[in-house]
């Protein structure tokens, strides 16, 4: 199965999944549904230390967090042409970094977004 069709089903099942309360809850949650995906329809073992070669979809890794100014209560995570943002909330968003666009938004579980969250600990 191509990647975009991939990548559709793993925004379909993150948007259906139960909201996470926190960040370290919404990061378990991406992690856990994309490699389902992968495992299910890539045809490829899961091996992140040839993530750009093997044409697996990887979630993000720690080693690739920032801090977002003027967010502090959000975390960014860069891969290669997504950059995805997770709230001390659980609130998530997942955006194409060319052409740039949202691609899928979840709140967390008090109901709030990524940029609206209040901020707590991360």
């Amino acid at each position: 199965m191509e990647k975009n069709s991939r990548l559709k089903i793993f925004h379909e099942r993150l948007e259906a999944a139960p909201p996470a309360s926190t960040h370290a809850e919404a990061y378990t949650l991406i992690q856990t549904i994309l490699n389902a995906v992968e495992d299910e329809h890539s045809g490829v073992p899961n091996n992140p230390q040839n993530w750009q070669t093997d044409g697996r979809l990887y979630p993000p890794q720690i080693d690739s967090v920032r801090k977002v100014y003027n967010f502090p209560w959000v975390l960014r995570y860069r891969s290669s042409n997504h950059n995805t943002f997770i709230a001390s909330n659980g609130a998530i968003e997942v955006r194409q970094v060319y052409p740039e666009k949202i691609e899928c938004t979840k709140r967390g579980a008090d109901g709030k977004g990524v940029w609206d969250a209040e901020s707590k600990d991360t």
